[in-house]
């Protein structure tokens, strides 16, 4: 080893090897539900989460232009559920507005991803819901089609 910085150009130089004690210490807690949980019933659990999204985004929202287009397959399909629509940036907007965090790939896709740990199907069915009527009452023409992060 060097016993001199050769920094990095550009923001790679304020990189780190070694994280904190501090931002280490929530990771022990995460990893013990993990694996009480059990990597295999949360995968159950994330793919019976995302066909019952697929089939409500189906049934519900369709007819206002959503479509999914994530693979139908277990095994093709991994914890989220992609969403295709013209106005996807203004859709994520107006739904982290509403307290949904989806994410948007440009240039019209909205990514659900139920966290098996914590999602409920409750929470799915909600989602849908407030993205229904989102679009039924055109609430994300408010925001603007950019994809600016609103808070």
């Amino acid at each position: 080893m060097e016993t001199t910085l050769d920094p990095a150009p550009g923001a790679g130089a304020l990189q780190i090897g070694t994280p904190s004690i501090l931002a280490l210490a929530p990771l022990a807690g995460a990893l013990r539900l993990h694996h009480e949980a059990g990597l295999d019933r949360l995968r159950e659990k994330s793919l019976r989460l995302t066909a019952y999204l697929r089939a409500l985004v189906e049934a519900r929202l369709a007819r206002h232009g959503v479509a999914v287009i994530t693979p139908r397959e277990d095994g093709r399909r991994g914890g989220h559920l992609a969403l295709v629509h013209p106005d996807a940036a203004r859709l994520c907007k107006a739904l982290r507005a509403e307290g949904i965090v989806p994410d948007f790939r440009a240039p019209d896709i909205v990514r659900l991803a139920p966290v098996p740990l914590y999602t409920r199907f409750g929470d799915c069915f909600e989602a849908v819901c407030r993205l229904e009527t989102i679009l039924a009452e055109g609430r994300h023409t408010r925001f603007a089609a950019g994809r600016e992060i609103v808070a």
